[in-house]
């Protein structure tokens, strides 16, 4: 590889790392497009994109446990959830034709993105600290109540099946497309289940660090990683995750979430065009 495209890797990288932690996502859906534009197979784009994702997510993770924003209690339920669907999405990969899988993720893409946008009014609404109805407490339910370490409390009530089905399928995604599933996750933890925008970023990042990992082995088994653009992407995601994740903090809720979604749809539409 020549010294210009691994430093152009790193680049992307560090943008990766830092808006991917911002948000709550891996970031793959900005690494996907690009090995995609580059000719590469679609299961070596989503396999060496995953990798990265595995880097970023762990970086993140870190950041966001010494801000104590991760629900670990939601975080370990829905990895747990996803590790199965992480291990067969990567199997999958090995049958899918590259036409089919540029258009699959486009569409998915163009789906979240267009649903976080027209919701967006929701976000405008939402708070830190803001408190859903109590219902009775059930075996079919989670109660989360933590403060984090600015002192802010965090009370949400949530459905433990719903939570469950959405992570099996989250990791399924992530590992077939390469995204690490915060693209889905992070929109289904505050629109369907409650979760505090910022607490959801948080969590989404411990989530995709677990599945993908599973994700990832099960991409290098089967020979789908690229070493050295993984390797300078990598490098770029662990010097821009501290930064997201500073970033995040200092941001209220509704901005994260459309610029989420604008940067979702760009990609999608992208890709739909492009195939």
């Amino acid at each position: 590889m020549p010294w210009y495209e691994f430093v152009a890797f790193v680049a992307l990288g560090l943008v990766v790392g830092t808006y991917g932690t911002m948000v709550g996502v891996g970031g793959g859906f900005l690494m996907v497009p690009v090995f995609l534009f580059m000719h590469q197979p679609a299961k070596v784009a989503a396999g060496t994109s995953l990798a990265v994702v595995l880097v970023n997510s762990v970086s993140g993770t870190f950041q966001y446990l010494r801000q104590r924003r991760v629900d670990l209690v939601s975080g370990l339920i829905f990895s747990i959830a996803g590790i199965p669907g992480a291990l067969l999405g990567a199997y999958a990969d090995q049958f899918i034709p590259h036409r089919v899988f540029t258009l699959l993720f486009g569409v998915l893409l163009l789906v979240v993105g267009a649903r976080i946008l027209l919701v967006r009014e929701k976000a405008e609404s939402l708070s830190d600290d803001s408190t859903p109805p109590r219902g009775a407490a059930s075996a079919w339910h989670m109660r989360r109540d933590f403060d984090d370490a600015r002192g802010v409390r965090h009370s949400y009530r949530y459905s433990l099946i719903g939570g469950i089905a959405v992570s099996v399928a989250t990791g399924f995604l992530a590992s077939l497309f390469g995204i690490g599933g915060g693209v889905v996750q992070v929109p289904a933890m505050v629109y369907l289940f409650g979760f505090p925008a910022h607490v959801a970023t948080a969590t989404s990042q411990f989530i995709i660090a677990v599945t993908s990992f599973f994700g990832t082995a099960s991409h290098l088994y089967y020979g789908d990683v690229l070493p050295l653009p993984a390797l300078a992407l990598a490098l770029g995601a662990i010097a821009g995750a501290p930064l997201g994740a500073f970033l995040a903090l200092r941001m209220k809720a509704a901005p994260l979430m459309r610029w989420l979604s604008l940067a979702i749809l760009f990609a999608a539409i992208y890709l739909i065009i492009a195939r």
